[in-house]
């Protein structure tokens, strides 16, 4: 099989799928190729990888990209070819002339949305509509892309033009029932849609949960960006009595967010610790030392990787319910209304409870194992062979 994406690295959760999953792949009897616009740290992988400067997500497409694509994969054939977020449409089109099974990975929402998040920039509200006529007007109505202008038509053309070839595709893979209800919206087959969330590797998953900390404590980790929702947390922390309150470990960075959250922090007397950009490891040893993780997005997550991270610690969660964190959190945590501060001040309060952490915890802990890496290669390899999307 061949895998082209847009980048691999340490950059977010997409790059940190591939990371798990093709040294997965490329352990079975078939050879894995990659194909990346931008590789750093490619030998982790374990596969033959090789960088090809297609065009990227705002770039006009680049033909000779699209020949040298067409060309690896003549010399290399392969019964299977993937692509992930890749926007270059001479790319996908060189891809469906010569792949005999083309497969898509949506991991996010930029195929379908011309902002990328699904949410108004202005009188915010996340948006519900399929792409297309809605997006021209909410540029007018609602400031969207670039406001109403010929920068903003270009781009809803183009991400016009990549859902149309990802339409053309053998078969579509999503992280949960959101992403998957996205995609027929904006008219893919639900026959070729596959749902597939994404995987934790062994070293993830504790034994059993580690001992819950004396002090209590709450870990947001994310990148910091409005979108996330730390202030929205902060507002939520605010809420509560000190006696309640517990700490807060914030775990990401994002200058011009992590300036105004601080600030908030500070006015309202609530005790943050700052961590910064944490790897694997040291996440984990996060993890462990709270209570359980925060996920307060303001945006409809595609599914919300952190979750079940937590999960596989042990840790149950608190969150907004949008997105695709409903597909895990269900019995393991606790969802309210996006924005409903009180709401989510009163699901931290009753998470923390002395009677009832441990049920959840037990709970989130068990919800994990639907999570393992095996499970998830075993999934793709049926996808992969079969002649229809189960």
């Amino acid at each position: 099989m061949t895998v082209l994406c847009d980048r691999v690295g340490d950059a977010g959760g997409a790059e940190r799928y591939w990371e798990t999953v093709l040294p997965a792949l490329a352990s079975g009897p078939a050879a894995v190729r990659l194909l990346a616009r931008e590789i750093t740290g490619g030998a982790r992988f374990g596969v033959d990888a090789r960088a090809i400067a297609w065009g990227a997500e705002d770039e006009l497409p680049a033909p000779a990209a699209a020949r040298a694509v067409a060309d690896e994969l003549a010399r290399n054939p392969a019964d299977v070819v993937v692509t992930a977020s890749v926007f270059d449409v001479a790319v996908l089109d060189a891809v469906r002339a010569h792949a005999p099974r083309w497969l898509v990975r949506i991991h996010d929402h930029r195929a379908f949305c011309p902002t990328g998040d699904r949410v108004y920039p202005q009188f915010e509200a996340p948006c519900t509509s399929p792409m297309g006529a809605a997006c021209r007007g909410a540029a007018v109505v609602r400031g969207c892309v670039f406001g109403p202008r010929p920068s903003t038509y270009r781009r809803i053309r183009a991400r016009e033009a990549v859902r149309d070839r990802i339409a053309r595709a053998d078969g579509v893979l999503v992280s949960s029932e959101h992403m998957r209800a996205t995609c027929i919206a904006n008219g893919i087959d639900p026959a070729r849609i596959a749902i597939t969330p994404p995987p934790l590797p062994d070293a993830a998953f504790a034994p059993a949960p580690a001992p819950r900390p004396r002090a209590r404590t709450l870990l947001f980790a994310s990148r910091l960006t409005p979108r996330k929702g730390l202030r929205s947390l902060l507002g939520a922390l605010a809420r509560l009595t000190r006696s309640e309150r517990p700490a807060l470990v914030v775990a990401g960075t994002g200058d011009g967010e992590e300036h105004d959250a601080r600030a908030q922090a500070e006015r309202d007397g609530i005790d943050v610790a700052w961590r910064g950009h944490l790897d694997a490891g040291t996440l984990r040893a996060e993890i462990d030392a709270a209570d359980a993780v925060a996920v307060p997005s303001l945006w409809p997550e595609p599914f919300g990787l952190v979750g079940i991270e937590a999960q596989a610690r042990g840790r149950p969660a608190v969150a907004y319910s949008v997105g695709g964190i409903e597909d895990w959190i269900a019995g393991a945590g606790i969802a309210v209304r996006r924005g409903d501060e009180a709401a989510l001040a009163g699901a931290i309060r009753a998470i923390l409870d002395e009677t009832t952490w441990s049920t959840f915890s037990s709970a989130a802990r068990a919800r994990a194992e639907a999570y393992r890496l095996d499970t998830h290669v075993e999934r793709l390899l049926h996808v992969f062979e079969g002649a229809t999307i189960p």
